[in-house]
C-alpha cells in the first residue's frame, strides 16, 4: 500500500465481497510509509474486518519489492496473490489465478494483458526490466514479469529465506523455480492518482541486486 488513501478501502471491500464465500481469505496490507492517509485508512479497514485483515506499517519507505517481502513473511495460506492497490487488476481476476494455480500445479503464475493501460514510462521500464532479466536471470523471453501474480506456499517460504536489504522479487522467483506459467487477465486504467513508479527506482533496484 502506497499513497492509496482513495482506493484501498473500496478495493478491500471488493475483495471480501467477491471472494470471501468461496475462499478462506487472508488479506495482508503493508503500508510502505505512505505520504497520505493510507495508514489511517488501513487501520480502519482492520478494525472493521479483523477476521480477514492483517496490517503492517513500515517505519520508512522501502520500495515495492521489500514491502511485498514483509507481506510474504506473514502469510499463512497455501497461495498468495500479489496485487497493486490501484484497481488496474480487477478483483474478479483473482479467482481466475487461484483456480489456475490449483489446476496446473505450477509454483508461480504471472499474468499478461491483451491491452496494457500503463504510462509510457512504465512500459519503457518494463521493456528494460525484461531485457535485463532475460540476460542476467535467464528469464524465458516470452514471460512477462507482471506485478499481479500468484505464488504457492513452498515458493513463498523459499523466497523469504533471502535476508539481504535489497529484494528483487522476480529475481528471487526465477532463481528458485522454473515451474512457472502465465495467464491472460484484464487490465484497466487507473481510477485515482498517479503511479509511484519511476525508471530511476527500477535501475537502482538492479544496481543493488548486482
Amino acid at each position: 500500500v502506497f499513497n492509496a488513501g482513495e482506493t484501498i478501502e473500496p478495493l478491500v471491500n471488493n475483495i471480501i465481497d467477491e471472494l470471501s464465500e468461496e475462499y478462506s481469505l487472508e488479506i495482508i496490507l503493508v503500508n510502505d510509509h505512505s505520504d497520505d492517509n493510507s495508514e489511517e485508512k488501513c487501520i480502519n479497514i482492520f478494525h472493521k474486518n479483523p477476521k480477514f485483515i492483517k496490517f503492517y506499517s513500515l517505519a520508512k519507505n522501502v520500495g515495492e519489492h521489500n514491502a511485498v517481502m514483509a507481506g510474504l513473511n506473514n502469510m499463512e495460506g497455501d497461495y498468495v496473490v500479489i496485487m497493486d492497490d490501484d484497481f488496474q487488476n480487477p478483483v474478479t481476476e483473482v479467482a481466475k489465478l487461484i483456480n489456475y494455480a490449483k489446476e496446473s500445479n505450477l509454483d508461480v503464475i504471472y499474468t499478461f494483458y491483451s491491452k496494457k493501460h500503463h504510462s509510457f514510462l512504465r512500459n519503457l521500464g518494463s521493456k528494460f526490466n525484461d531485457s535485463v532479466a532475460t540476460i542476467m536471470l535467464r528469464k524465458p523471453k516470452n514471460l512477462y514479469l507482471s506485478s499481479f501474480k500468484i505464488l504457492n506456499k513452498f515458493i513463498s517460504q523459499e523466497i523469504i529465506k533471502y535476508d539481504l536489504p535489497f529484494s528483487y522479487l522476480d529475481g528471487l522467483i526465477l532463481r528458485t523455480t522454473q515451474n512457472i506459467g502465465a495467464i491472460q487477465v484484464e487490465h484497466r486504467p487507473r481510477t485515482h492518482g498517479k503511479s509511484g513508479y519511476t525508471f530511476k527506482k527500477l535501475v537502482s533496484l538492479w544496481l543493488n541486486m548486482f
